[in-house]
């Protein structure tokens, strides 16, 4: 049989052993409690029991001093308290019973308790974090908030101090405020989780309080395709070619004109295509490309896609070359507000978002990436081979092996040119 001594018990929520002992019929006068409670800051049954034979000497030694008739003598008890605690120094006349209160009351991981912790700040750490793996700027503007709301739940900025418990509470409040539980799960348990397992990663903290929390999420309902189909289409590329308002630059005029029909003959994402500029239009054996940069790559990597007919016959190699060094769909020159969280190609797109919207389409439909949806289910009418496809839309997990050789330029050229013409 285990000697419960050697034993602490879990916290039933946390899992985290708790150091539990029962205050000497002789001292409880001058403790005021008759339990001392707080964490051993651990999941491993056998740390916990080292741990918990450790306080349990310094408590000892501690008690071992203490006369129950005269408070002044506790004071070695109250400065292992202060310590284990972080309360303030016992003052005259209430030593050991103010620090035990305190005490008494850590009935969870969230007490601070073994050996005093190096606080670790948590904004500090994000910062970190977001340089050390080059966070997205997008990204940081998105979590930096996320970070002050975890610190405004808590009451305090320090992640050593933060338990599983803290994490859970501040989860279920996010919910109960009514946000939605994608957002708790993809932006705020995700940026709560990723940073502190960098302070874990680091070496500040032994262990991630936020690892393994999850937001059960519903599966949406599904109502209708997420691509276009042929009627809407039609509607959006057909109003690419009206005469645009004078009230809108040129640059967003042209951006309503092409972008669309570029995405419907390659399958890009939107944030793929507004960047472009003419230096990012190459030929490869007589065959005329696109090439999408790595850095507005959802994969982090570049690839090269053909023209299809269609676009060329339209002029868009004459219009991209016009621009000269300028990018073909927004002028920086006049672009106000832009940042690195929020570029000007970012903005075209929403722009274009917001247009698609105004010409009825159904909202049930995302308004640029409907595209890309539309582009797959085309490719399999006309039986386009699935790894030319996930290579020509950029899908991570393609093999990119199949796109090496003198021929990709040919074979991507031959699967586009099988895509029916829009309008025709």
């Amino acid at each position: 049989m285990v000697n419960a001594l050697f034993t602490p018990k879990r916290h039933r929520e946390s899992g985290i052993f708790l150091f539990r002992k029962r205050v000497p019929e002789r001292l409880k006068d001058a403790v005021g409690k008759n339990e001392i409670k707080f964490s051993l800051q651990t999941r491993d049954p056998v740390v916990a029991r080292i741990r918990n034979l450790e306080e349990m000497a310094r408590l000892e030694r501690a008690w071992a001093e203490i006369d129950g008739t005269r408070l002044e003598n506790s004071q070695r008890f109250a400065s292992y308290l202060d310590t284990k605690f972080a309360r303030r120094p016992a003052v005259a006349g209430e030593p050991a019973r103010v620090v035990a209160d305190a005490a008494a009351g850590a009935t969870g991981p969230s007490s601070v308790d073994g050996p005093p912790k190096t606080p670790v700040p948590l904004r500090p750490l994000f910062a970190s974090y977001a340089k050390e793996a080059e966070l997205a700027p997008s990204t940081v503007k998105r979590w930096t908030p996320v970070l002050d709301r975890l610190i405004a739940h808590l009451g305090h900025d320090d992640a050593a101090a933060i338990s599983r418990t803290d994490i859970v509470a501040w989860k279920d409040a996010l919910l109960d405020g009514g946000m939605s539980n994608v957002t708790v799960r993809d932006v705020y348990v995700a940026a709560a989780k990723a940073t502190l397992q960098y302070a874990v990663d680091q070496g500040t903290l032994p262990e991630n309080p936020a690892a393994g929390i999850k937001v059960r999420v519903r599966e949406a309902l599904l109502e209708r395709d997420k691509g276009f189909d042929g009627k809407e289409a039609e509607t959006i590329l057909s109003a690419t070619l009206r005469t645009p308002s004078d009230k809108i630059s040129v640059e967003m005029a042209a951006a309503r004109r092409w972008v669309p029909w570029i995405c419907a003959y390659t399958g890009g994402r939107v944030n793929e295509i507004t960047p472009l500029a003419w230096c990012d239009f190459v030929r490869r054996d007589g065959i005329w490309m696109i090439r999408i940069r790595a850095e507005t790559n959802k994969t982090r990597k570049f690839r090269e896609v053909p023209l299809h007919s269609h676009l060329i016959e339209q002029g868009l190699l004459d219009y991209a070359k016009s621009r000269g060094t300028r990018p073909l769909f927004y002028d920086p020159r006049r672009s106000r507000g832009a940042k690195d969280s929020n570029p000007h190609h970012k903005k075209v797109g929403e722009r274009l978002a917001e247009w698609v919207r105004s010409l009825g389409i159904d909202p049930r439909v995302a308004p640029n990436h409907g595209w890309r949806h539309r582009f797959s289910s085309i490719s399999r009418v006309v039986a386009m081979p699935e790894d030319v496809r996930n290579i020509i839309q950029g899908h991570a997990g393609a093999k990119v092996a199949d796109r090496y050789g003198e021929t990709w330029p040919l074979v991507a050229l031959r699967e586009i040119e099988k895509l029916p013409r829009y309008l025709a």
